[in-house]
């Protein structure tokens, strides 16, 4: 165990202590918090707009509200990308102690103008005014437009690369004091709306050269924009192994391991969140379409060996092994983290057993996302579980029965008490062996 913790220590400790100082992985971090309010808004608004019932549905669609609810998916999940350019490259800039709200309304045009806007339109006649109605092609016309094809998930990444791209050079610029210095006696909002127009200049231009090689260099030609490229050559691959169950239960092992020996998963969530955004994106899609969800058992084991029951390393099994505790000292700590745990707040068992650092509770933070992870693939063939409603967005506070509940039924409820079945099955012999040396101790000391 000693052997263990130095080598993580040694290896995964002075990564930790970069990403968390970077300006990088710290502005991405902030930047994704920062939509929250928008995911989960919007969240609302889709879950009443695609309510599982096909009669709501389809009145709706009778009624002609069901074109406004699609208009509120594409101000929200559909320019998901716009809000992480804008927010990514102003807390970048904030970050490194320059005005923010240019670097994110630069990023924004810099995103723009990297994406294609114009479009071929058919132009049809028709010839006939009976079924079938017959048509002639009369010419094509050019529509100017932006597609959320690309602010949505698609411009995931993209949106990461410009927002830093473009907050890097506005604040190498900002060093070189290659802005505009106006006299103390205009006023300091013309002065500071008139400081960057000569970097902003600059940066426009270095983006409009990278959309120019899109349409001319022979080699980056070929995929027409740099949307197509970076999800040609990055994108995809990387979504097919977050996407992949094995590599998501190793990715949730992990985290269990770093959270156990004091490192904070966030490092690892930090670099995946963008991917299983998209991907919970075109489920939401998909769903919406009517076509069976791409990516139903990612989003499946993401929720199993997540937080959701109980919070990190599905803890909700040693609350429920806890209730047979016998030493005073656990049984009262039971008392103070049950609350908690239930809505998947579990620091007061982390610190309090204590979990972290703790040789006794190493192979159950390590078992739980391996055994709960191949049980659900298992479950997910045997109850041939299809009935999941990806635009149901809870917070993560919501008890993870109630999520399995709305979420996708009977089925997923199965799902959910295997979950706290097999956690507890895992967590209580090792409780056990904890909860008997308190008790000893206790002994002891009377």
């Amino acid at each position: 165990m000693d052997r263990l913790e130095k080598f993580l220590n040694k290896f995964l400790g002075p990564l930790a202590n970069f990403m968390n100082n970077s300006l990088f992985f710290s502005s991405l971090s902030e930047a994704f918090m920062r939509i929250t309010p928008i995911t989960l808004g919007g969240a609302v608004v889709l879950l009443i707009g695609n309510f599982p019932i096909p009669s709501w549905i389809q009145f709706l669609d009778k009624i002609g509200w069901a074109q406004h609810f699609n208009a509120a998916q594409n101000a929200t999940m559909n320019a998901i990308a716009l809000f992480i350019v804008f927010n990514f490259a102003y807390v970048y800039a904030k970050k490194a102690k320059y005005e923010g709200l240019s670097a994110g309304l630069l990023a924004v045009a810099c995103f723009l103008i990297l994406m294609p806007q114009n479009y071929l339109i058919p132009q049809v006649t028709s010839q006939s005014q009976h079924f079938p109605v017959e048509t002639t092609l009369t010419g094509v016309k050019q529509l100017t437009s932006f597609a959320t094809e690309y602010t949505g998930a698609t411009g995931i990444i993209v949106a990461i690369f410009v927002g830093w791209f473009c907050a890097l050079q506005y604040v190498y610029f900002n060093k070189k004091n290659l802005v505009i210095k106006l006299p103390q006696s205009v006023p300091p909002n013309v002065s500071e709306s008139l400081r960057p127009s000569i970097l902003s200049g600059i940066i426009l231009l270095v983006f409009l050269a990278i959309r120019m090689l899109f349409a001319f260099a022979p080699f980056l030609s070929s995929f027409g924009n740099v949307f197509t490229f970076i999800n040609t050559l990055i994108q995809t691959p990387l979504q097919h192994f977050v996407s992949s169950p094995i590599s998501l239960i190793i990715i949730y092992v992990l985290a269990n391991i770093l959270w156990f020996f004091g490192i904070h998963p966030n490092m690892i969530y930090g670099i995946i969140s963008p991917i299983l955004l998209s991907t919970n994106i075109e489920n939401q899609n998909a769903f919406k379409a009517g076509h069976p969800l791409p990516y139903l058992t990612m989003a499946v084991i993401a929720f199993s060996v997540g937080n959701a029951f109980g919070g990190q390393g599905t803890t909700i099994g040693l609350i429920i092994a806890m209730i047979r505790a016998k030493s005073t000292r656990y049984k009262e700590l039971f008392k103070l983290a049950v609350i908690p745990s239930l809505f998947n707040i579990n620091e007061p068992l982390v610190f309090g057993m204590p979990i972290m650092m703790n040789p006794i509770f190493f192979i159950p933070m390590l078992l739980t996302p391996i055994a709960i992870g191949g049980g659900t693939l298992a479950l997910l063939k045997i109850l041939s579980f299809t009935e999941f409603n990806p635009m149901l967005s809870l917070p993560w506070t919501t008890p993870g029965l109630i999520v399995t509940l709305l979420q996708g039924g009977v089925k997923f409820f199965i799902i959910g008490l295997f979950i706290l079945v097999v956690s507890t099955i895992i967590w209580t012999p090792f409780f056990r062996i904890a909860d008997n040396a308190a008790l000893l101790e206790e002994k002891n000391r009377e």
